[in-house]
């Protein structure tokens, strides 16, 4: 029976279960692994468990555990988990009788247990720590995981996920489900690449760092996120048919209403959710104490800047405010031979304003934003999934998801001008077609030595339009079509317990397709053809649009390389890993071309080079089971990472266009980094429980800086006149600028975007405790960010000249929380965020919004469950 498990992956336990009544002998297991069994209550009852010794994979310490008991277990794959059954029983009529469900010790840190068994850099967020700290925006959820970021706005309810300072255009997959959420729209924000989602529907969220051989690491250099929704199986369980769950909830400081609810239905032949959630958001006040910096707010003198950020602290954070409602249904058919077949929508409809960037908004100390327009947005996010894994078979485990993604953006911007109605509108839509398929097989080569493999494909197709009333807009986020095949494999070898040797290598190609074009200014004479006018300006010069017609591909093999080493003690481990991985330029960094606003204006380029990336992490584990009590488990894990891109491409400002020398610090093109960029540091997360004590601790050390050099001239081909005397004047031409046309410049404060400065360090501490038969669990967040200011940006008058600038002074929070269960199915939450009320911008947040983050917020929620 052991082929019904050795499909998952064969992550390493330590096991010391003696010899007992196989009852506490499960309960010992359960608490070893955190996996879910359930098996009628009175087929424990007699029966003796055999002694489990050793490190091994779940599957092979059941079986040997119930050896001799005349029991054996099977994967619910329906229900994700492990059934006991007698070993003369079909498995049809296996759970006919009223079953009792293990769980494991029910501490909410359980459930991300699983990440310090893994010899790389994983992280879970899991739902207790959702509901601990409730979240009013989408990016709260990432704050205290280690290595992740969000260059977020509370003016913006889109969510944008940085790994380790890596971010945009795809470099980091954000999916849900599975399902890519590629969308993305041009702006002034640090965010190309967003997505929408409801904490509220969320289960949890995982986040692989670095480049992959596994699903998912198509052209993702930072790493993998994703965020996956409710299913039904977390309100079933044998012998219960109908769950569900309904939520209630809200707040002071803007949270005017959390809601959601969801309901399950099912037995052995399928089951369907149906799941909803809404939250309206207001305008918050910020914290009013401490230091929110004086680079972004400098007005001046010292007393006037002083004044603005007193006024700005102490006024409402305006267009922060969002309604957002979603739907989501999953419905799944269990067929024979371990086969299932499910289909899953999520739908997620935003509506928000669009403030400016912070500026002055009254007399010289007023600073804030004005209302600069409105957002409606709808995604959606369809999905047929099938799985095949026969009980009989130890190398079959196939998955296949068939998916299609649609976000739709419609956005209004005011007029700005009192004389002139220059307002208008402008469709941003991407739709995302992707397929997946992959397969696990697992061979027991010796009782010693074990092979797993994954290997598959995955393919992904985007498309995206675009519309405006404006003409100048329309292509500034360009439409155009891209796709990326890839094929993977990876091998995991592992050895007595001790050893683990991993290779994988993924091949990927991709597709660009679009139409772009700018318009060049020429002179037609040459040296041999030149003006011979008597006055220059009987040598006029041309206007014409250029276009290319853009077909672009390219293909890549990325190898990933890891070692993983237990030295003699089961408690820790040693790993390390080396990988490279590439991404081709997506279609806005190759096609943008246009202006929403007369200030500046983008322009393409099809000659971009991709990205090449590789990636050094060298790192410890640690789990301890009993360390100062007999029912206590320690987890920790310690990562040095190391990441290489050569060729980053960034939107830098002030280039100099083809055509006749025409320089204007408004020209912006994305362009490849001559300089190789490093993304360097040090992670460190833990997380213990005691029962009646737990915590968790994460802390996130970025090292050094980046420095960036380009050509202005980004495509060549600029002219400048040239003149030679003749008999009756000059004869005038023009030739190739050579002071220009390659001329690299460095670090000259061009970079429009968010890799302009690396994230700063932060940490997070969790303090807390359980009461009368863990009914009561309260406690403490602590937030810490050791802060990153930028002097260097500040000109002689005091101001700063930069768009985006590291304005990000230390600070510390304290959030508190806690729940009550009233009965099995009624629990009562409350929790206080930013006690102490400071004043403070997020780690890594917007720096053109320069959004406050809230100040001192209340919530509470009320859930039943059925």
């Amino acid at each position: 029976m052991a082929s019904a498990y050795a499909a998952e992956p064969a992550a390493q336990y330590s096991f010391a279960i003696a010899a007992q009544p196989l009852t506490q002998a499960l309960n010992a297991f359960v608490h070893v692994t955190g996996q879910e069994l359930a098996y009628p209550a009175a087929l424990a009852n007699d029966r003796v468990s055999s002694a489990v010794e050793g490190d091994m994979p779940a599957w092979q310490a059941l079986q040997t555990l119930l050896q001799g008991t005349g029991l054996v277990f099977r994967q619910d794959n329906a229900r994700q988990v492990i059934t006991l059954e007698p070993a003369s029983v079909e498995s049809s009529s296996a759970l006919q009788l009223d079953a009792t469900t293990v769980h494991g010790i029910g501490n909410g840190l359980e459930a991300g247990q699983w990440v310090y068994g893994q010899p790389r850099s994983v992280s879970e967020i899991d739902r207790k720590q959702l509901d601990d700290r409730p979240a009013r925006h989408a990016a709260d959820m990432l704050e205290q995981t280690a290595g992740v970021y969000s260059s977020v706005s509370q003016q913006d309810p889109a969510l944008s996920v940085n790994i380790r300072g890596i971010q945009d255009y795809g470099r980091v997959n954000m999916n849900i489900d599975g399902m890519r959420q590629n969308f993305q729209k041009s702006g002034h924000g640090q965010r190309n690449g967003q997505m929408y989602i409801d904490p509220e529907l969320i289960s949890s969220v995982v986040i692989d760092k670095g480049p992959s051989s596994a699903m998912g690491g198509a052209g993702a250099i930072g790493g993998i996120a994703t965020f996956g929704t409710l299913t039904a199986d977390e309100f079933l369980e044998p012998g219960k048919e109908i769950g569900g769950k309904l939520k209630l909830g809200g707040g002071d400081n803007g949270t005017h209403f959390i809601g959601s609810g969801a309901f399950a239905v099912g037995n052995e032949i399928g089951d369907i959710l149906l799941a909803a959630s809404e939250r309206h958001m207001g305008d918050y006040w910020p914290g009013n104490l401490g230091n929110i910096g004086d680079i972004r707010t400098a007005v001046g003198t010292p007393e006037n800047t002083a004044q603005a950020q007193k006024n700005l602290k102490n006024s409402q954070v305006t267009d922060s405010g969002y309604t957002m409602r979603s739907h989501l249904l999953k419905a799944g058919i269990n067929l024979p031979q371990q086969q299932r077949v499910q289909f899953s929508y999520l739908s997620t409809s935003t509506k928000s304003p669009n403030p400016s960037m912070i500026t002055q908004v009254g007399d010289i100390t007023e600073l804030g934003w004005k209302s600069s327009g409105f957002s409606d947005t709808d995604s959606s996010s369809l999905a047929l999934d099938y799985s095949l894994s026969p009980e009989d078979s130890a190398w079959l485990d196939l998955k296949a998801k068939l998916y299609y993604v649609d976000t739709d953006d419609d956005s209004d911007t005011y007029r700005t001008s009192a004389s002139v109605d220059n307002s208008y509108q402008t469709q941003t839509r991407v739709r995302t077609y992707g397929f997946q398929l992959q397969n696990h097989s697992y061979l027991q080569l010796t009782p010693q030595r074990q092979l797993d493999v994954d290997y598959g494909l995955e393919f992904f197709y985007d498309k995206a339009t675009s519309d405006s009333s404006r003409t100048q807009v329309v292509n500034v986020t360009p439409g155009g079509n891209r796709s990326m095949a890839s094929l993977f494999s990876r091998l995991s070898y592992e050895h007595d317990g001790w050893l683990t040797l991993e290779g994988g290598l993924r091949y990927d190609r991709y597709r660009l397709r679009g139409d772009t074009g700018m318009e060049i200014v020429t002179f037609p004479y040459t040296q041999e053809n030149p003006c011979v006018a008597r006055r220059l300006t009987g040598c006029p010069t041309v206007r014409a649009w250029t276009p290319w017609d853009v077909d672009a591909k390219e293909g890549r093999f990325s190898p990933t390389f890891a070692l993983a080493v237990k030295p003699g003690v089961e408690w820790l481990q040693l790993f390390t890993s080396y990988g490279k991985s590439w991404r081709p330029p997506a279609l806005t960094e190759t096609l943008t071309t246009g202006s929403a606003h007369s200030s500046s204006t983008q322009y393409p380029n099809p000659w971009l080079d991709s990205e090449h990336s590789r990636s050094w992490e060298t790192g410890v584990n640690v789990q301890f089971d009993g360390l100062l009590t007999n029912n206590d488990r320690l987890g920790a894990k310690l990562a040095w990472f190391d990441t290489r891109v050569d060729n980053y491409i960034n939107l830098e400002i002030d280039r100099v266009k083809p055509g006749v020398f025409t320089a204007s610090s408004g020209n912006a093109a994305y362009v490849n980094n001559l300089l190789a960029m490093r993304f360097r540091g040090l992670e460190f997360q833990l997380d213990y429980d005691a029962e009646r004590i737990y915590g968790a601790l994460s802390y996130t050390r970025m090292v050094g800086s980046n420095s960036s050099c380009s050509m202005p001239a980004w495509m060549g081909g600029v002219i400048v006149r040239e003149s030679e005397p003749n008999a009756s004047g000059t004869n005038n031409y023009y030739a190739g600028n050579s002071e220009w046309n390659g001329f690299v410049r460095c670090d000259y404060n061009t970079l429009f975007g968010s890799a302009a400065y690396l994230p700063g360090d932060r940490g997070s501490l969790t303090l807390g405790s359980r009461w009368f038969d863990q009914r009561l669990d309260a406690g403490l967040i602590v937030r810490y960010n050791r802060g990153h200011q930028d002097d260097s940006t500040v000109n002689s008058s005091g101001g700063n000249g930069d768009f985006y600038v590291a304005d990000w002074p230390e600070y510390t929070l304290v959030d508190l929380y806690a729940s009550y269960r009233l009965s099995s199915q009624l629990k009562l939450s409350a929790s206080v965020e930013n006690v102490g009320n400071r004043a403070y911008i997020v780690n890594y947040g917007d720096s053109v919004s320069y959004t406050l983050g809230r100040g001192r917020t209340v919530q509470g929620a009320l859930e039943y469950r059925f």
